[in-house]
């Protein structure tokens, strides 16, 4: 038998058609034991949230009998190699899960872990363009006119032949660009590699390696970030690189807060060099009510849940974790396999 532990809140019926998958699977949960949900299609928890000592002690047996993960345990990342001894695979319920593995030192391990890469693209890429369309077509100044009742008329913009620069051609920039491209927009894309035969191809009219980032943020009228938080990648849209964006473009992240100098971006929100954000991610979460974008009109901000569809993610969760269980049973590789080195 393999032992599954299922290390975060799952409804019924997810966590039956985990046990349905195959007979040798020995599936481990208790709603009672993980973080309860904040909203539908949370696998958080509420901060702070702790075990009864009780609860703790049983959790802790069945840690130590997992031979796979779904999730990382509330509470057990950083001690999780010592409490989960026979630990060969996690499946990570986020996209970006190479953060947290490092946590859990797992990377000089022989235990796997796999993200869900691509679960979340889809609704990712509606909010970027849902923003880029928002400014094209000036709906503040809409909604402002409307609630003044302020009939005016003059010129609007379009998104049709505009240029909308991708950093991070993964599963969400692909994603983006793929939504983008029949509105007429030309899409260059970044990412640490190019190679002739490369998959972004098909999405980009223009590819750039990161080491030619600032050359192909010239290029653009939108800007979309969706790169993981990795050493690499830190604050690589520092104030130098936002400079060289083209005056008057529009910023959209929904990667990773630390891979934007956050204060840089502040600066040129607020002196106009950028029309505006739309926002998803920040160096600090929760967003300190002291940040200066609360105060911008030109600035979206969504809370790090633009991409929480509940009936969705949480299908396509089970589906990938499914999936996956089948090719371990069968001894086949993994879909989503983290690279620890790069951490994504």
């Amino acid at each position: 038998m393999t032992t599954v532990l299922i290390a975060s809140y799952f409804e019924e019926e997810y966590v039956r058609r985990i046990r349905e998958v195959n007979e040798r699977l020995q599936v481990l949960y208790s709603e009672d034991l993980v973080p309860p949900p904040r909203w539908p299609g949370d696998h958080a928890g509420p901060e702070g949230w702790e075990r009864s000592p009780e609860d703790e002690e049983r959790f802790l047996a069945m840690l130590g009998e997992a031979e796979v993960l779904y999730d990382f345990p509330s509470g057990h990342v950083e001690d999780l190699l010592e409490v989960a001894p026979r630990l060969r695979w996690v499946q990570g319920s986020m996209a970006g899960a190479g953060e947290v593995a490092q946590r859990a030192d797992l990377g000089d391990t022989d235990v796997v872990v796999t993200t869900a890469s691509g679960i979340y693209s889809g609704p990712l890429a509606e909010f970027v363009l849902m923003a880029m369309l928002q400014h094209a077509k000036g709906l503040d100044d809409l909604r402002g006119d409307k609630a003044e009742r302020i009939w005016r008329q003059g010129a609007v913009g379009t998104l049709e032949r505009k240029t909308l620069c991708v950093v991070g051609m993964g599963n969400i920039g692909r994603a983006i660009a793929g939504r983008a491209r029949p509105f007429g927009i030309r899409v260059v894309g970044v990412k640490r590699t190019v190679l002739e035969d490369d998959e972004a191809w098909d999405y980009a009219d223009e590819l750039y390696p990161t080491a030619e980032l600032r050359s192909a943020l010239g290029e653009a009228d939108y800007v979309a970030v969706t790169l993981p938080g990795t050493p690499e990648t830190r604050r690589l849209l520092d104030a130098e690189a936002i400079a060289t964006i083209k005056q008057g473009a529009y910023f959209v992240n929904v990667g990773r807060g630390a891979v934007v100098d956050e204060a840089a971006l502040v600066e040129a929100l607020q002196g106009g060099h950028l029309a505006g954000a739309a926002l998803d991610v920040f160096e600090v979460e929760p967003l300190p009510e002291e940040s200066p974008l609360w105060e911008l009109d030109n600035v979206i901000i969504s809370a790090h849940t633009t991409d929480v569809v509940p009936d969705l993610i949480n299908s396509a969760q089970t589906d990938l974790f499914c999936e996956n269980l089948r090719r371990y049973l069968a001894g086949e590789e993994l879909l989503n396999v983290l690279d620890k080195r790069l951490l994504y």
